[in-house]
């Protein structure tokens, strides 16, 4: 794969600081598809696209007024990014950023999503907490047990995000495991151990989102068949129009 140079937003993330710590931390847009539909499904166990007459996506215009007004992007400044089939998939798009010295760690990642994904009944947390973090952070890129419903906490637990916004559905927002947060309440911040460094975490309804940060240096968007319609990749055309694909 090629990367090419976000050359345009970068240099404008140089003339921006971030707000809460002073430092030029790069920024990630995490979408997923499934966010951008009327309702959402939690514990799938098929592979089967969602009900069409049950599940109805957004109109392209209610889209584009999300994307333009609330999260600040713009068709005349596109940014380099990726389209994946499993949200999984970005874990290992990073690991390949930061490989190739494109993306500085730790970094802020917005995650406009239905779920988490950091996961929640799986056996995920118990490999995390009880092997993953005894090897070193350097060594921990290449995990058992990642999916499209945990990559988060993996990512986290490679310390690759100092700072996590999870934008909720208006059904969604309450699969957050409460073990990886500060005391166990949910309006912490995330700290796996404490060896490990501390995560601001926020949680925002989708509603109220308005991005008022520096310019994101990357999207990644998932498409996500097993919590999506069919019906729904009419809105991946409109999510194009905003990335670069690299």
């Amino acid at each position: 794969m090629v990367i090419s140079n976000n050359i345009d937003n970068n240099m404008k993330n140089m003339d921006n600081t971030d707000t809460n710590d002073n430092v030029n931390t790069m920024r990630i847009l995490d979408l997923d598809l499934d966010f951008f539909l009327n309702k959402i499904v939690f514990w799938k166990k098929n592979n089967k696209r969602l009900n069409e007459k049950d599940y109805i996506p957004w109109k392209k215009d209610k889209l584009i007024n999300f994307l333009e007004n609330q999260c600040n992007l713009s068709k005349d400044n596109k940014i380099d990014g990726k389209i994946v089939k499993k949200h999984h998939e970005a874990f290992y798009f990073w690991n390949e950023l930061i490989n190739n010295n494109k993306l500085k760690t730790p970094f802020e990642v917005v995650h406009v999503d239905a779920h988490a994904d950091l996961g929640m009944g799986d056996n995920s947390y118990n490999y995390i907490i009880g092997e993953l973090l005894k090897i070193p952070p350097q060594k921990r890129n290449n995990p058992q047990h990642i999916n499209e419903g945990n990559y988060l906490a993996f990512a986290i637990a490679n310390r690759w995000i100092s700072k996590l916004k999870y934008i909720t559905h208006p059904l969604g927002g309450n699969d957050i495991l409460k073990e990886y947060l500060i005391d166990n309440e949910i309006t912490n911040n995330i700290k796996l151990n404490n060896d490990e460094p501390v995560v601001e975490f926020e949680k925002i309804q989708g509603k109220n989102y308005i991005d008022n940060g520096k310019y994101f240096d990357y999207i990644v968007l998932s498409i996500s068949p097993r919590y999506t319609p069919k019906s729904a990749d009419k809105l991946i055309p409109v999510f194009k129009k905003y990335i670069n694909e690299i």
